[in-house]
């Protein structure tokens, strides 16, 4: 999950969200994946105000490996970096996929 809004209320633009996507997930999951829009609603940690913002939701159905985990920690670290987010949500949940 991850939110289109800087701290400083700034937006992250689609050019910089799909430079993003290219560089740091797909290399990272080759495999396929699909991006939906969203709209985010939080709890603000600082200000205890619940905040809303546009958003991504990235789906990936990838099989169970011993380095995924690591692999999204390392895409939620890049995007907190380059973008000054507080957070990027994940959510994991196993299920049978076939293609």
């Amino acid at each position: 999950m991850f939110g289109l809004s800087r701290p400083d209320g700034s937006l992250i633009s689609d050019a910089a969200w799909q430079d993003f996507l290219g560089k740091e997930i797909t290399p990272r999951f080759p495999d396929g994946l699909s991006v939906l829009p969203a709209q985010g609603f939080w709890r603000d940690r600082q200000t205890g105000k619940t905040g809303s913002e546009s958003s991504r939701l990235v789906w990936i159905a990838t099989p169970d490996r011993p380095d995924l985990a690591g692999r999204i920690e390392a895409v939620r670290r890049a995007y907190r970096a380059r973008f000054s987010q507080q957070s990027v949500g994940v959510s994991l949940q196993r299920g049978c996929t076939a293609f």
